[in-house]
C-alpha cells in the first residue's frame, strides 16, 4: 500500500512541477510589466479610440513583489503569518500587499474532481479565516487535474484569476493534462511489470 501511496505522489508531483512552472512565468511577468511603461501613439486625424490597458487583469497585479514556494520534496517555507501544520502545493505572498495565494493541486479519477475540490476548500477555509483574521487578503484555489488528463473547471478558473489567459492558458492546461496522462501511464505499465 505504501508503494501505491509512493506513486500516487509521484504522479502529483509531476503535475506539481509542470503548474509551478506556468505560475512562476507568470509571476515573473507580471513584476516585468510593473517597470515598463505604456504609450500607444495614434496618427494624427484618427477617429479610432486609444483603449487604455485595464487596471487590474490578475489578483498578482495588486502588488509587486510576490514571493513564491512550490511543497516539493517537503521544503515549503511559508510566510511567518501562516502559523498552521498546514502546506498548501503552492504559496505565493507579498509582504508589501499582505495578501497570500494557496494552491492545493488532487490527481484524483475524473469523477471525483468535484468531490476533492469541495473537500481541499473545506480543508484550507479555517486556515484562510485564520490569515484574514491577521490583517491579510487571502486566497485558496484548489485545482484538480484527472489522472486520466481531464482538466477540471477549478484548474480554468485558477489560472484565469492569476491572469493566465488566452494561448498561455490553453497550452498550460494542456501541458498538465499530458503530464498527469503520461504519469498516469507509467503508474499502470510500472504495475503491470510488478505483477
Amino acid at each position: 500500500m505504501s508503494m501505491a501511496l509512493g506513486r500516487y505522489r509521484w504522479r502529483h508531483d509531476q503535475v506539481l512541477r509542470e503548474l509551478a512552472d506556468i505560475i512562476e512565468k507568470e509571476r515573473k511577468k507580471r513584476g516585468q510589466k510593473r517597470d515598463s511603461k505604456y504609450i500607444k501613439f495614434v496618427k494624427e486625424g484618427d477617429p479610432t479610440k486609444v483603449k487604455k490597458p485595464s487596471e487590474q487583469k490578475s489578483i498578482l497585479d495588486s502588488a509587486t513583489l510576490w514571493e513564491m514556494q512550490v511543497d516539493l520534496v517537503r521544503r515549503l517555507v511559508r510566510p511567518d503569518v501562516v502559523n498552521n501544520n498546514l502546506r498548501p502545493d503552492i504559496v505565493l505572498w507579498s509582504h508589501e500587499g499582505k495578501e497570500i495565494i494557496m494552491v492545493e493541486l488532487t490527481v484524483p479519477w475524473e469523477e471525483r474532481c468535484e468531490v476533492a475540490y469541495q473537500r481541499k476548500k473545506i480543508k484550507y477555509q479555517d486556515l484562510a479565516d485564520d490569515i484574514c483574521s491577521k490583517g491579510w487578503s487571502a486566497w485558496v484555489f484548489p485545482v484538480e487535474i484527472g489522472c486520466g488528463g481531464f482538466p477540471a473547471q477549478s484548474t480554468w478558473r485558477a489560472m484565469t484569476v492569476l491572469g493566465i489567459k488566452g494561448k498561455e492558458r490553453k497550452a498550460g492546461i494542456q501541458r498538465l493534462s499530458t503530464t498527469a496522462e503520461k504519469s498516469s501511464f507509467w503508474l499502470w505499465w510500472g504495475r503491470a511489470l510488478q505483477s
